[in-house]
């Protein structure tokens, strides 16, 4: 059997993103992503008062190759919301700037600022034709959605960072099943991490 030209696979592998980048859902349920060391070295600073109040204001950069950072965005925006936490979007560059710096304040409103660099990325399923000699062969690789991201926690007062945490997740989806859905996943399995009390409505 004639070798088939590599942009007929090539071609099979785009048209396969364009399907499924709209199109991708499922594997609701949120996970903590920290381990229990990094779970309970976060909750050492009391990011919230005992009555629920954000001890910290929350900044926030996405950066995707897609419309992902909108989802990302909305999902952040209703926790905050719920959470009565104060958030702005801030341009990658000014992430780490420390605009909420009060030396001359002795007691700031909240004692910490949060800052996230969120990246999603959602990889559409694709099909591969592979041809060796009289051999036809293919296989299938399922659209998944995963991010990266880094917690900055300031001392609004001082300015010192004081700590920095790694986090990354990654979910399989389903065939022809909305993204949307499992980037809310991922968020709020991150926002699980910052908040363990916070539920859903």
């Amino acid at each position: 059997m004639e070798k088939l030209p590599r942009d007929y696979a090539m071609r099979n592998a785009v048209l396969g993103c364009v399907a499924i980048a709209m199109t991708l859902q499922g594997c609701v349920g949120t996970t903590n992503v920290l381990s229990r060391t990094e779970q309970q070295s976060l909750q050492s600073f009391q990011l919230f008062s005992p009555d629920t109040s954000p001890r910290f204001t929350f900044d926030l950069t996405c950066i995707s190759n897609d419309m992902s950072c909108l989802t990302v965005e909305h999902a952040f925006s209703d926790w905050a919301q719920n959470r009565h936490i104060a958030m702005r979007m801030v341009e990658s560059k000014d992430l780490m700037l420390n605009r909420e710096h009060r030396s001359k304040v002795p007691k700031p409103a909240t004692p910490y600022r949060l800052a996230v660099r969120f990246a999603p990325l959602v990889v559409a399923s694709y099909n591969m034709i592979y041809s060796k000699g009289d051999t036809l062969s293919g296989g299938y690789t399922p659209p998944s959605v995963s991010y990266t991201a880094t917690l900055y926690i300031f001392d609004v007062t001082t300015g010192k960072l004081l700590r920095q945490i790694p986090f990354h997740d990654r979910h399989t989806g389903k065939f022809k099943a909305e993204a949307n859905g499992y980037i809310r996943d991922e968020v709020n399995g991150f926002i699980a991490s910052l908040d363990p009390a916070y539920r859903r409505g």
